[in-house]
């Protein structure tokens, strides 16, 4: 008569440390990328600010379009307040604002530095906030994660 066979004691493929490594790798990765977004949008927001509390209005001329996965961007050429005739890139013009060359374009510049960052005068703050939400979601998503691990 035979002996029944024991049954191995294998673990199964995914043993659950590493399971749960790869579960906080995920929330690590999430963590880390919406810290970055959040970072990036804060900056992109602070040179929004500063536009808007010392920053000048002036009436440029669209002198280059160029198209990229944001969508259009415009070299502006426009007058400052103390007479310099510069040329400033404007990145995501706002949807009110004609994109083409030779289109007039309403700016705000930087006195101290009118070559550095330009924005529409008529345009929104659409892109900083949809960078800091997308890392607000990503953190909370981190958060949700984290404790559905631990």
């Amino acid at each position: 008569m035979r002996r029944p066979t024991v049954p191995s004691r294998r673990s199964p493929r995914h043993s659950a440390p590493y399971a749960n490594t790869k579960e906080w790798a995920g929330v690590a990765c999430a963590t880390v990328a919406g810290l970055a977004f959040v970072f990036i949008a804060l900056q992109m927001y602070y040179g929004h600010w500063i536009l808007q509390e010392r920053g000048l209005v002036a009436t440029g001329d669209i002198v280059a379009v160029s198209y990229g996965k944001s969508g259009p961007d415009a070299a502006v050429r426009f007058t400052t307040a103390d007479g310099k005739t510069v040329q400033a890139h404007v990145s995501n013009p706002g949807d009110e604002t004609e994109v083409k060359v030779g289109a007039r374009m309403q700016i705000r510049y930087d006195p101290k530095d009118p070559t550095g960052r330009v924005e529409d005068a008529n345009g929104g703050a659409g892109a900083f906030w949809s960078l800091g939400l997308g890392g607000v979601a990503l953190l909370v998503g981190a958060a949700y994660f984290a404790t559905r691990v631990a």
